[in-house]
């Protein structure tokens, strides 16, 4: 018998055994106990009045808790790490009753929305789903924007989302979206962001940059690394941000097959990225947004401007020119090397007489990524 799920060894002249799976784990209800939570107390500081000493954050991590409303007795708690529970969304509503939350993390539990109640101090939330436990997936966002005032973070990474849109607190300024399943993004919804300034919206499925918005007044650094983006044209649909500054857009077809094959360097941080100036994509990018100042998280040289300014009407030209049926390149054929597009949806437009090529593998055929 095999030990872990997969096949079992096989005896010369037996036949094939059984595949062998682990069978899916039963939730069984537990609550964190008062002994327990108070186990879980850490970091000493001053308390909401600034006068008396008190634990000020909760820790209470990987303990297959169901229920954890004991907290609501340590009033003076402004900080609680939940992550690695069983823990619900109708679980986790009793935290909102915490009179001075400020940050509440709940990483890897089975909340299916983010609709949280209302919690006047609250800044942070933390919301990082498992992909392979059923019953997790977050795919719709609705926070009542009066009551989480000062909520300023919000990370939603790992998740389902289908598309950036839903309700969002007026207040949040970093909000981090990566790893979700996002093809568009919803301006009614995103309009009312006005104090946003960093919008991480890497390893999505964005095709279009349809929905941004003038309203978008203070956003600063825009990260769409890893997504579909085919054309520079779409990056025009940028310009109504009046302060976006940084713009990473690495691991794009349009970037070519250097950006395509570049990878992540251990302990990568917001800004510290290896892209050189060569990047082939900064001078087309310069061209649509002059002001930016850092592209794809290298700051823009004063030669790179200069050389964007004596040839931007050629090239917004040439850009702008770009045919939605656009020739294979070698950016889209390193695109279609990681992701492969069905046949259907090839399109043969000529063929040198007397010659017969297989679908997708003759330069004579275009994709059509709108599909």
């Amino acid at each position: 018998m095999a030990e872990d799920a997969g096949e079992a060894k096989s005896i010369p002249g037996e036949a094939v055994k059984e595949l062998y799976y682990p069978l899916e784990e039963v939730i069984v209800e537990k609550r964190l106990t008062f002994e327990e939570a108070a186990k879980c107390l850490n970091t000493l500081g001053k308390d909401e009045s600034g006068m008396r000493y008190a634990y000020l954050m909760i820790t209470a991590t990987d303990r297959k808790l169901t229920h954890v409303d004991i907290i609501l007795n340590f009033k003076h708690v402004l900080f609680i790490d939940i992550s690695g529970n069983y823990l619900t969304l109708d679980s986790l509503q009793i935290l909102t009753n915490m009179p001075f939350l400020i940050l509440l993390k709940a990483e890897r539990n089975r909340m299916q929305s983010a609709a949280l109640k209302p919690a006047p101090y609250l800044q942070l939330v933390i919301m990082k789903v498992l992909y392979n436990v059923t019953d997790n997936q977050v795919y719709n966002v609705q926070f009542v924007s009066e009551g989480l005032p000062e909520l300023k973070q919000l990370e939603l990474r790992g998740n389902f989302l289908p598309d950036f849109s839903g309700s969002f607190p007026t207040s949040i300024e970093k909000l981090y979206m990566a790893e979700n399943r996002i093809s568009k993004i919803i301006s009614i919804d995103v309009c009312y962001l006005t104090n946003l300034k960093i919008l991480h919206l890497r390893d999505n499925q964005i095709k279009k940059l349809n929905g941004f918005t003038e309203h978008l007044v203070n956003l600063e650094y825009l990260n769409l690394r890893q997504n579909r983006i085919t054309k520079f044209r779409e990056f025009r649909k940028l310009q109504c941000l009046p302060k976006l500054e940084t713009l990473i857009v690495i691991a794009n077809p349009v970037a070519g097959e250097e950006n395509k094959m570049a990878g992540e360097e251990p302990g990568e941080e917001m800004f510290g990225e290896d892209q050189g100036p060569t990047d082939p994509v900064r001078i087309p990018l310069l061209v649509l947004l002059p002001n930016l100042k850092r592209i794809n998280k290298m700051p823009v040289a004063v030669s790179e401007r200069e050389d964007a300014y004596r040839i931007r009407d050629e090239k917004y030209t040439e850009i702008m020119a770009e045919d939605n049926k656009q020739n294979l390149s070698i950016s889209t054929a390193v695109y279609m090397r990681h992701y492969p597009v069905p046949d259907r949806i090839l399109k043969k437009v000529t063929d040198p007489p007397g010659t017969a090529c297989k679908p997708g593998t003759h330069p004579s055929y275009i994709v059509n990524y709108d599909w």
